[in-house]
């Protein structure tokens, strides 16, 4: 395993780093994967210089129809290598596979794909399987590097320091018995945070109040004080603004009568508040690459619909600040749909009076898992081993 030493591999909790990228270069051929709603990221690099980048669409019906985050996972497995190949990209080389989970009974830190982990992420069902899959994924990623190469290939997956950092003023519903939990993809707006705090505020992310909003299949605006995300909508849960697949902000009243119409069951409801809102519920082509076609082509239906999503996400930064008490650095504009320029520019329009904002797109998301990487190789990480004392 090159440079990660035995010792460092424990049950031990994982320490923060908050070591400057200029520290953390080393030679070391890394490929970081995201696993996404409908697509896979891949890219390549070398240190930290990337060379080779790509998307992988994928059918959401295929998806779907995958039950078990191990089959998912396989389905993606494929998919990388079938993708490198035809681009003519080598594993050879390759000494760390990495990528991030989201299992939500799961201790944060840096972990190795091993037998406790994967029945631990096959058994839980409270996840979905894009979030659990990309554990398989790595797991079968560098049992082919090391296979076919006869090399040392070590598989990272990064469960992200969640916890429940929300304010309890945040927290509470004004429902009696309920209580707010958010869900949403905290890895990806930290990602925002952190190399917005390296690389335009010059300190770590636990010495900044930064706005985040992560602009993916799902949009979700964080308020980042100190290092704690003390406030986030929960997409998953119709909050916040409609996104590419998923509905915002419901009246309730609509909501109930639709539940009670008896032309829906459970699944069918959550189905639709989740993947078949938003974009997707108005448009044939929802993709980033259609929706940006239409949007410069003119099309009035389209360049309203993304006006709107662009207002309801400002409306949801403007909400972030005030939790802040108006203390704001920087806001963050993160994920897929960040590279949509004029989505971004409309964005900012309504809320660059807050405080500057800064674009880092799905590319620095892959960026900062290889900076995750290069820091275990560094000894700044211990990887922990589910099913030890300390977790």
């Amino acid at each position: 395993m090159g440079r990660v030493s035995e010792k460092q591999i424990s049950g031990g909790c994982a320490a923060e780093t908050g070591i400057p990228v200029s520290a953390m270069l080393h030679p070391l051929k890394i490929l970081v994967f995201i696993p996404r709603t409908a697509a896979t990221e891949i890219a390549v690099y070398d240190g930290l210089t990337q060379i080779f980048y790509d998307a992988i669409d994928h059918v959401p019906s295929e998806l779907c129809s995958l039950l078990m985050p191990e089959e998912q996972g396989r389905y993606r497995f494929n998919a990388i290598l079938s993708r490198t190949e035809d681009r003519g990209v080598s594993m050879r080389g390759v000494g760390v596979v990495v990528t991030h989970i989201m299992c939500r009974d799961l201790p944060p830190g840096i972990y190795m794909p091993e037998a406790r982990l994967l029945r631990k992420i096959s058994a839980n069902l409270i996840d979905e399987n894009q979030y659990r899959s990309g554990v398989f994924t790595a797991y079968f990623l560098s049992g082919y590097i090391n296979d076919q190469y006869n090399g040392e290939c070590l598989p990272l997956v990064i469960e992200p320091a969640i916890g429940n950092e929300i304010s309890p003023e945040a927290a509470l519903s004004g429902l009696r018995g309920v209580t707010r939990e958010p869900v949403y993809n905290h890895f990806l707006q930290r990602c925002g945070a952190t190399l917005c705090a390296w690389h335009e505020l010059h300190r770590r992310a636990n010495e900044t109040q930064i706005v985040v909003a992560h602009l993916g299949s799902e949009i979700s605006v964080g308020a980042h004080d100190m290092g704690r995300i003390i406030n986030s909508n929960s997409p998953q849960d119709g909050e916040g603004p409609f996104s590419p697949s998923s509905c915002g902000y419901l009246p309730l009243d609509a909501l109930i009568e639709m539940c009670y119409s008896g032309k829906y069951d459970m699944d069918e409801i959550l189905d639709m508040i989740s993947k078949k809102s938003g974009l997707s519920a108005y448009l044939d082509d929802a993709s980033l690459e259609g929706v940006e076609k239409m949007y410069r082509a003119g099309d009035k239906k389209t360049v309203f619909l993304v006006n709107a999503m662009a207002y309801q996400t400002a409306r949801e930064i403007g909400a972030r600040a005030a939790a802040m008490n108006g203390r704001v650095e920087a806001i963050v504009l993160t994920g897929y749909w960040a590279a949509f320029t004029e989505f971004t520019d409309e964005i900012a329009s309504y809320v660059n009076w807050i405080a500057p904002v800064k674009i880092y797109g799905a590319e620095n998301e892959l960026r900062m898992l290889a900076e995750t990487a290069v820091t275990v190789y560094r000894g700044d990480f211990r990887i922990l081993i589910y099913g030890t004392d300390r977790n």
